[in-house]
């Protein structure tokens, strides 16, 4: 019964209400993972200033590479799993699971001895200067300890999703997440540790959000078991489809680790560690504005694609016509906030270095003038993907952050120094936008014709 129910309310439920309930744990999720970061930075600017802003700003873009290698080997097995458990073949799908913790254990380890070796280098790169790079050291230093807990919690909170439980994988990033604040809050406040506290904070909650997510597989009613047979004893074929489809996942992501390490590269360049400190604030702010739009977009994926391959198309149109309303609406609302109260954004990071707040309120504004215009692309991508156009939805993709965003990057920094950095994001914003029209007309043009062709 529950199956024909769900079957019913997708194809029959308002779309409005479905895409909200769809949206709501996936951007619990987002949330958690977020505040990782962006409490580290709140609680550091507090307690440092704007160099320790800094410091984990030219961090933040070997993180990043972190996460896109966890998000490589999540999306391959968490994809395997659900296939293999729809076709019944329990076993396989457990050697799955034991594969892909075994290659995020591995692949984790070997990160981690490559960031030691390599993370001076890695911080220059990221634009940090000789007063940021002590601080950087210091933080990364310690950050790398977290490297494979990282990655094993976020493998297995996918793969419990995988299980048909989001509830218990939310459960695993809202335990990370509440555990580094409560942590940050003892060793920066209370012991006085500065970057150091924030990175050992990190660490430990990484380490209780991986535990967490692994006892999800050693319960009695867990759909899988994770056995050490299948750790012990990688197969090439499942290795294989893994990174199959977790490749693509992680180019995509791969892009935002060099995007960010341009970013406070080119703002090291030109507007030295005041800049650095305002653009790890920018992307901490627009982290969090970004979680509620791709919540939606995320939602509309499935609802999309159930109502496509049930022949309903317009019901699938709609879908993405109410899911880029809903984020306009959210986005113009940001951007009233954003455009009014910019300072007061700020000074939950630092509320007493003055320049610091203006340089970041005025990049605040700036970069974000355009911010209306970002549902649609978000939107647009998922409603491709939806349709199984996926090449068409990466093809929007590296349009609008490869092109529209890496270019004005490289050239407009030249010419107009630091301003130029925060005047790539409306060039993107307004450019994608445009490019996502075409794209989501054409798409439902070939469908509306291909409804009225009928089956052949």
């Amino acid at each position: 019964m529950s199956a024909i129910h769900s079957k019913q309310f997708m194809g029959s439920e308002r779309i409005a209400k479905l895409l909200i309930r769809f949206a709501g744990p996936a951007l619990v999720g987002m949330l958690a993972n977020a505040l990782y970061n962006i409490v580290d930075r709140i609680f550091v600017g507090h307690a440092v200033g704007s160099l320790g802003i800094a410091a984990i700003a030219v961090s933040f873009p070997c993180m990043l590479f972190f996460i896109s290698v966890g998000f490589l080997i999540a999306a391959g097995a968490s994809s395997r799993v659900s296939i293999l458990m729809g076709e019944k073949r329990i076993r396989r799908a457990e050697q799955t699971l034991g594969n892909a913790v075994s290659l995020s254990l591995s692949l984790g380890l070997l990160l981690c001895l490559a960031g030691g070796l390599l993370f001076e280098r890695i911080l220059r790169l990221s634009g940090a200067s000789d007063t940021v790079y002590p601080m950087a050291s210091s933080y990364l230093s310690i950050i790398l300890y977290g490297v494979v807990p990282s990655i094993v919690s976020f493998t297995l909170s996918s793969l419990t999703r995988a299980c048909g439980s989001p509830a218990y994988a939310m459960g695993s990033l809202i335990v990370g997440a509440a555990a580094n604040i409560v942590l940050d809050a003892w060793f920066i406040l209370s012991l006085g540790m500065g970057v150091e506290g924030a990175a050992l904070a990190t660490v430990i909650s990484q380490l209780l959000s991986a535990i967490w997510a692994l006892s999800y597989f050693m319960l009695p009613g867990a759909a899988l078991k994770l056995r050490l047979k299948f750790m012990l004893s990688p197969n090439r074929d499942t290795l294989s489809r893994i990174f199959a489809v977790g490749i693509p996942s992680c180019i995509v992501n791969m892009n935002f680790v060099f995007i960010h390490g341009v970013i406070t590269y080119t703002s090291n360049m030109y507007g030295g560690d005041m800049a650095v400190s305002a653009a790890g604030i920018f992307v901490s702010l627009d982290s969090l504005l970004f979680m509620p739009a791709v919540a939606i977009a995320d939602a509309c994926q499935p609802i999309v694609g159930y109502n496509y391959g049930a022949g309903k198309t317009e019901r699938a149109i709609s879908a993405a016509k109410t899911g880029i309303l809903i984020t306009t609406v959210f986005y113009i609302l940001s951007f009233t906030v954003i455009m009014s109260n910019a300072e007061f954004l700020v000074k939950m990071f630092n509320s007493t270095d003055g320049n610091l707040i203006r340089t970041t309120a005025r990049a605040i504004r700036f970069g974000n003038i355009c911010i209306p215009l970002m549902g649609i692309s978000i939107v647009t991508t998922s409603f491709l993907q939806g349709l199984g156009k996926g090449r068409e939805g990466l093809i929007l993709s590296v349009i609008k952050f490869g092109v529209f965003l890496w270019i004005p990057l490289l050239v407009l920094p030249r010419y107009f120094g630091v301003y130029g950095v925060w005047g790539s994001f409306p060039i993107s914003d307004s450019c994608g936008a445009a490019a996502s029209c075409l794209f989501i007309t054409r798409a439902i043009k070939d469908i509306r014709s291909d409804a009225k062709r009928g089956p052949n």
